[in-house]
């Protein structure tokens, strides 16, 4: 039995997980779609892990609300973090692997970015599914059927107390002059008021149940009677309790102005770290480059500086080190070799080189680009593309794609000049 209700758990955080899921969608379409949070829909997401776990007919008592919060938790992160980078990317048309989502993170400006939404959507969550969370606590410590217990209870009365109850036990607070927190009365005498008129047991009961509701609340060790908290769920719960609404707009606002002093204190330290890459010296000088886990090799008619990943990161961004293995440039980086390798394990099997090389020139933009050609070059079959795009007025950049499959991977080698004659891969390609 005792293994049975433990399988039940596991059944019902599976639900509450796939619901949690189903409820973060209108949050990830107004993220996508919307370019904003709306931190009230997390209130979805706690909806959702809520009825998938009462619809796999769990046990429901103390650990629900301590499931919810671990589910909902997961479902903010993973959503946040995973999902919708992976819709980002895919909108903006970036291959999908993991190599580029990594990338994606290793982007200082847009992983500050993911994070600094991460926060936020947290934030909020926790002060939505916080009040829920409390109301679902509330009613399990007071005993409500499993069938009856709901994330938000729209009528006070229940199967145990009916409207004609609450009411009795309305008139006997009316009676007593403690329908506000000005006119309150003790907790013995109100008790011995509805013992007298419910009983012994129904009498004590109704008093914890109301207490329990937020129906009758506590003020300097007294208790009244709310009208209000009666009639209104919302005003019950303390949704829009004025006091939760100001401590919400304090912390949005303090979040708000840290954010922004955050990035302005990045920003001014990314200004200050600008680099003059006219004046770089860091390169190593070479007359040739051999291409690694080939045969290839590119020879130079003038002295080139090659950059490591680690100096490209520095003076160009970390984006581009994780894309290309080195950029060599001449002293003026008019002229540029850029050279990456992708592994063919990261493509749908039967993926060609032909098809890399065109959905690389899909994601270009602002640009003219010709037809994609078959090459043999130094007796290798090579698949190229030319484009062009305007700087300015004054300036226009020429490239040149190459891409060879080399086996296991896809060697795609750029040739990118500045004004200057169409340099090309037929120029300085020899092998080994």
């Amino acid at each position: 039995m005792e293994e049975k209700v433990k399988n039940r758990y596991v059944i019902g955080t599976l639900g509450a997980l796939i619901g949690a899921f189903i409820g973060t969608i209108p949050w990830i379409l107004a993220y996508i779609f919307g370019d904003v949070i709306y931190a009230l829909l997390s209130i979805v997401i706690v909806i959702g892990a809520f009825y998938g776990y009462k619809l796999t007919k769990a046990k429901i008592n103390k650990k629900l609300p301590i499931i919810l919060s671990i589910v909902s938790f997961i479902a903010i992160t993973v959503t946040m973090l995973i999902i919708i980078p992976i819709i980002l990317m895919n909108k903006s048309e970036i291959p999908l692997n993991f190599e580029y989502f990594t990338a994606l993170y290793q982007t200082e400006e847009i992983g500050s970015a993911i994070l600094q939404d991460y926060i936020v959507s947290l934030l909020f969550c926790l002060i939505v599914i916080g009040g829920i969370i409390v109301n679902l606590n509330k009613q399990i410590k007071h005993g409500v059927a499993d069938k009856d217990i709901k994330i938000v209870t729209q009528s006070v009365e229940n199967e145990r107390f009916s409207k004609e109850d609450i009411e009795t036990a309305r008139d006997i607070f009316e009676k007593n002059d403690a329908l506000s927190k000005k006119h309150s009365i003790t907790k013995e005498l109100i008790i011995e008021e509805l013992q007298r008129e419910f009983g012994t047991e129904k009498g004590k009961q109704i008093f914890e149940y109301l207490k329990i509701e937020g129906v009758i609340k506590k003020s300097a060790n007294k208790y009244y009677f709310s009208e209000r908290a009666q009639k209104s769920p919302y005003y019950r719960y303390g949704f829009t309790s004025i006091k939760v609404f100001i401590i919400v707009l304090i912390v949005c606002i303090v979040l708000g102005i840290t954010i922004v002093l955050y990035q302005a204190n990045v920003n001014n330290n990314s200004s200050s770290n600008e680099i003059d890459l006219n004046n770089l010296e860091s390169g190593t000088v070479v007359n040739s480059y051999s291409i690694a886990n080939t045969d290839l090799t590119l020879e130079f008619d003038e002295e080139m500086m090659q950059f490591s990943k680690e100096q490209i990161a520095v003076y160009i961004g970390e984006i581009y080190a994780e894309m290309y293995d080195t950029i060599i440039t001449d002293e003026n980086f008019e002229k540029m070799v850029l050279i990456l390798q992708n592994s063919k394990e990261n493509f749908e099997v039967g993926y060609t080189a032909k098809q890399y090389l065109e959905d690389a020139l899909a994601l270009e933009e602002n640009s003219t680009i010709g037809s994609v050609e078959e090459k043999e070059i130094a007796g290798h079959k090579f698949y190229c593309a030319e484009m062009q795009y305007e700087v300015d007025e004054e300036n226009t950049y020429y490239m040149k794609d190459y891409v060879y499959d080399n086996g296991d991977n896809f060697v795609c080698i750029i040739f990118q000049t500045l004004n200057n004659e169409k340099t090309g891969l037929e120029d300085m390609l020899v092998t080994e």
